[in-house]
């Protein structure tokens, strides 16, 4: 019993550490490929703890070896706009000028419902008012509204 504690307390150090390495945020904020990345983590850790026969150097290597791949990838895709496009997508303009691209949203595959729910999150009630509105490759969505629906600024204000 007291193997499998101290196998736990190392795989726990040894994950938090390399989710720090790679810098992650929340869950809702990771990007596809980091959120496999931890699930690939979580599932190398289990392993060692529900089998003391496996040795713990395997997780750990194999652990290492995940990290590394996901901080080159973040590398690259810092200096390389196309291998940033492929790994991690681009932001998609889905309403414009006020006008829902219905397409877009179908590619998206997210339901009109939602998508009003996440604008009335932004304070946003009406689609006419938006100027752009986009999907970021978070998940969030963007909302820029018109001019004449912004809210006042101080430098807007008549002396």
């Amino acid at each position: 019993m007291l193997i499998t504690i101290i196998r736990l307390v190392v795989l726990y150090c040894m994950i938090n550490l390399a989710l720090r390495l790679m810098g992650k945020r929340q869950v809702g904020e990771l990007k596809p490929t980091e959120l496999v990345v931890t699930i690939l983590l979580s599932e190398l850790a289990v392993m060692p703890i529900q089998d003391n026969s496996l040795p713990m150097t395997t997780a750990l290597i194999a652990a290492a070896v995940l990290v590394s791949l996901e901080i080159i990838s973040s590398v690259i895709a810092t200096h390389n706009t196309r291998f940033r496009k492929v790994t991690q997508g681009s932001p998609i303009v889905i309403i414009e000028q006020g006008k829902l691209d219905l397409n877009e949203l179908t590619n998206l595959r997210i339901a009109y419902d939602d998508l009003m729910e996440a604008l009335r999150q932004k304070d946003v009630f009406d689609i006419t008012q938006v100027q752009t509105a986009m999907m970021e490759t978070n998940g969030q969505i963007s909302v820029e509204l018109k001019p004449e629906h912004q809210p006042l600024k101080k430098e807007d204000q008549q002396p």
